[in-house]
């Protein structure tokens, strides 16, 4: 049975990258086990494990992978080993189905549009790399592992309000719509008191506004936005 959503109506919209309008999963899946496979750990690194760090801020899950993995390995330099596996895939990680379509038409009809991503800047600008002339379409990106501002990770709220303040015109929470993947991205948009469509790529959080499987599904006018134009079909499917 469909959710009947009831909201206020949008006016900016904040996107999650990985796993959200980029396929990074099996990239970073990849590089993680390529350096815990150097340690002989790579059968400690299950799917609840990976569940568990998804949309974490870097630190956060180089502790936890180092910690289950019993790895002898600080946090940072966890990070730096996989920064090194990371550099040269991350420039090829292909778009979502449906999230070029769906940024050109915000863009174009003037619906202010952000980044709240956990990636550090470093790491975040190399994955976008590979589809900047897209990705300069936000009016700003917030980087939550090494922006200032962002004092705790998803699943609190602490990016996504930050994003909002960045605004030209700062918007009330309720205002903004949120695209998330993981649960713990909804869980912190909606403690910043935001709306939040979840595509998810594994478990679903049971507060999203909404659920689809893909933006193919998103419904702009559900939520006051303007409605697809048919000539909005011209955009790739994202692979």
């Amino acid at each position: 049975m469909e959710k009947i959503i009831e909201h206020a109506i949008i006016t900016h919209v904040i996107f999650d990258v990985d796993g959200t309008i980029l396929d990074t999963e099996a990239l970073y899946n990849t590089a993680k086990i390529k350096v815990i496979a150097r340690y002989g750990a790579e059968e400690q690194f299950t799917r609840a494990l990976r569940s568990k760090t998804a949309g974490k801020q870097a630190i956060d899950v180089a502790e936890i992978i180092t910690e289950e993995c019993d790895l002898p390995l600080t946090p940072d330099e966890f990070i730096a080993e996989l920064d090194m596996v990371l550099k040269p895939i991350l420039p090829t990680a292909q778009l979502k189905p449906g999230a070029e379509r769906l940024i050109h038409h915000l863009a174009d009809h003037n619906v202010p549009v952000a980044i709240a991503t956990s990636s550090r800047r470093r790491t975040g600008k190399m994955k976008m790399s590979g589809h900047s002339d897209l990705f300069n379409l936000f009016s700003h990106k917030v980087f939550g592992s090494d922006d200032p501002e962002v004092g705790r990770g998803k699943p609190n709220p602490d990016i996504f309000l930050v994003a909002a303040r960045r605004f030209e015109d700062p918007p009330s929470p309720e205002n903004c719509l949120v695209f998330e993947d993981s649960t713990s991205g909804v869980q912190g948009a909606l403690e910043a008191g935001m709306q939040v469509v979840m595509v998810p790529e594994h478990l679903i959080h049971p507060g999203a506004t909404e659920v689809i499987d893909s933006f193919e599904e998103f419904d702009p006018v559900k939520y006051g936005l303007p409605g697809y134009d048919n000539d909005d079909n011209t955009f790739s499917n994202g692979y």
